[in-house]
């Protein structure tokens, strides 16, 4: 009798080894599975913070789209936050696991579904980042193009102020052509007049010719002296 308790006893010493045994080795597991999950979230801390610089130095280079990189900011801060959070839950029921050995294998299933649906997650987190960084090079390129059609525009600009200020030396030049042709014209015009009244004087030497000048101005039909 005294054998069989023994024997008992032993089958439930080994019973139990084993269970341990299985426990430890599911806490190791466990372990492992928080030590993969913290790398790869420094990565992915690591691959945000360079995605920040960049975006950082585009949105300091392309002033012209700020409001998209804004935008852009915002989602990665809210993909940034959701991974943080995701984060601290699984360190969370990583420290009730280690806790509640007891309820090992219903935890050990819950864990393996949130570990799954972390990681199609992070997937779509990366999908997101890789779609922001090519919305990015886009931009990039329609700031690059849009940077060249303004030399352009500054060029042709340049073109027309230079051709204004030919255009404004020409007709400078017009008007003092014009004024001296003018001077040229109004003094033939004076000695011609001078010149038919010595013609008269000479035809008709008493006639009155006082009251006839160049100067005098046709007024209803008179001749007006100019005041």
């Amino acid at each position: 009798m005294h054998l069989a308790k023994q024997i008992v006893l032993s089958l439930e010493f080994s019973t139990q080894h084993r269970k341990q045994q299985a426990l430890e080795k599911r806490v190791k597991e466990l372990e492992h599975d928080k030590e993969s999950l913290q790398c790869d979230f420094e990565a992915a801390q690591g691959s945000i913070a360079l995605l920040r610089d960049g975006v950082e130095k585009s949105r300091k280079e392309y002033l012209a789209q700020v409001q998209e990189t804004i935008k852009t900011e915002i989602l990665m801060g809210q993909a940034v936050n959701a991974l943080d959070s995701e984060v601290l839950e699984l360190r969370g029921r990583v420290t009730n696991l280690e806790a509640e050995t007891s309820s090992l294998r219903q935890l050990n299933s819950q864990l393996t579904g949130d570990l799954e649906s972390t990681r199609e997650k992070a997937a779509n987190g990366e999908k997101k980042l890789e779609e922001a960084v090519s919305e990015l090079s886009g931009v990039k390129i329609e700031l690059s193009e849009a940077k060249g059609q303004l030399e352009e525009a500054a060029s042709s600009i340049a073109s027309l102020a230079s051709e204004k200020n030919a255009a404004e030396t020409s007709k400078q030049e017009l008007e003092a052509e014009n004024v001296e042709l003018m001077s040229v014209g109004a003094d033939a015009l004076a000695d011609g007049f001078e010149l038919a009244l010595e013609q008269i004087r000479c035809v008709l030497p008493d006639l009155d010719l006082t009251q006839f000048s160049i100067y005098h101005e046709v007024v209803d039909g008179k001749l007006v002296p100019p005041p």
